[in-house]
């Protein structure tokens, strides 16, 4: 994670399983930083728990397809069933 922010123009800052990722926006106008928090669940799975610390929201989204995009190979995804259908129903919600 910390090689893949520094390749996206960002630097990185470590500290106990926090790293702070800051720099200038996509659009080169502010300052955005975001922070990762690491959890191990097992010994071989990991959650990452990613919040933006400072900057634009829109930013925010941008940065996150990025850097998720460029951590596709170890991101973990529920397997795909038969025909593409999923197996959590969507609800909605209703007001009383």
């Amino acid at each position: 994670m910390e090689v893949v922010s520094q390749s996206m123009g960002f630097k990185t800052h470590i500290r106990n399983y926090k790293m702070r990722v800051e720099g200038l926006s996509a659009s080169k106008t502010s300052h955005f930083s975001v922070i990762l928090e690491v959890f191990q669940v097992t010994s071989s799975f990991v959650l990452v728990d990613i919040e933006k610390a400072a900057g634009d929201s829109g930013e925010y989204l941008k940065f996150y397809k990025n850097f998720c995009n460029n951590l596709e190979d170890i991101i973990w995804k529920p397997p795909t069933e038969h025909q593409g259908k999923s197996k959590i129903t969507k609800s909605k919600c209703k007001q009383r």
